[in-house]
C-alpha cells in the first residue's frame, strides 16, 4: 500500500501512518523540525516539510446540511364570536 508512511524522531523510526494522518500531525503542530518521512517501499527519507511540498493534499470533504425548516407561519388569533342575549 503507497499510502503509507514511516516518521523518523532523533534517529527512532515510527509508523506506518496514513499520509492523512501525516498532514493531521503537521496541521495539529506535533511535527518537529528534526522530523523526517519516507513513504513505504522507499529507502529515501526526506525532512518532513520537503515532503509536504510533494505529497498531494486531500480535496476538502463539503459536508452537505440538511436543508433548514421553514418555520410554521404564525396565524392570527381567531376572532371572537359575541353572544349576543335574544
Amino acid at each position: 500500500m503507497k499510502d503509507l508512511v514511516y516518521l523518523s524522531r532523533a534517529f527512532v523510526e515510527f509508523g506506518p501512518f496514513a499520509k492523512t494522518e501525516i498532514l493531521d500531525f503537521q496541521k495539529r503542530g506535533l511535527l518537529t523540525a528534526t522530523d523526517y518521512l519516507r513513504d513505504e517501499g522507499s529507502d529515501s527519507w526526506v525532512h518532513y516539510q520537503e515532503w509536504l511540498t510533494v505529497v498531494p493534499m486531500p480535496a476538502p470533504k463539503l459536508v452537505k446540511k440538511p436543508a433548514a425548516k421553514a418555520a410554521p407561519e404564525a396565524k392570527a388569533p381567531a376572532a371572537k364570536k359575541s353572544k349576543k342575549a335574544a
